[in-house]
């Protein structure tokens, strides 16, 4: 007698794709919260009925891939898209939850579909720091100097250490 193995599904074959409205008063009804601010995948907060529900973790909107950026980043990408807006989404479950710092830290096989999510979300937080050579000798409070010369910027308003 054999065990029936029961293969269990990549998040990936899980994804919804759907398309986001304007309402009657002309704003969107979709909200988003989480963000690499908080340390979290971006996420569904509040949804118009269709495709996406809340809490679902949001992967694309209008075919940029938002995984990585901060919540104000995300919803400037939100309402640059033209209407009506497609985005694409997953419920979250145990191999993609909504904590940011969790998926970076897992290892996986180098060019699976994973590997090359945890890329994109990398390239998207170095985006929003990045170290710049300055010559400026008084600085804005948003940047640090460091002894060797480095500016690390933060559209945060945190100060980026090495």
């Amino acid at each position: 007698m054999s065990k029936a193995t029961v293969k269990k599904l990549h998040w990936r074959s899980k994804v919804q794709e759907s398309f986001v409205p304007l309402g009657a008063n002309g704003e969107l009804g979709l909200a988003v919260g989480g963000g690499a601010d908080y340390g979290e995948f971006p996420f569904v907060t509040a949804a118009p009925g269709g495709g996406a529900t809340v809490g679902d973790i949001i992967l694309e909107i209008g075919g940029t891939p938002i995984l990585g950026m901060t919540l104000g980043d995300v919803r400037g990408v939100l309402n640059s898209c033209p209407q009506p807006i497609r985005i694409k989404t997953v419920s979250p479950g145990s191999s993609l939850c909504k904590d940011l710092r969790l998926y970076l830290s897992k290892c996986f096989t180098p060019g699976s579909m994973d590997s090359q999510l945890q890329q994109v979300i990398r390239e998207n937080l170095y985006l929003r720091a990045v170290p710049c050579k300055s010559i400026i000798k008084k600085m804005p409070p948003k940047h640090t100097m460091l002894s060797n010369g480095l500016c690390y910027r933060s559209t945060m308003g945190v100060c980026l250490t090495v």
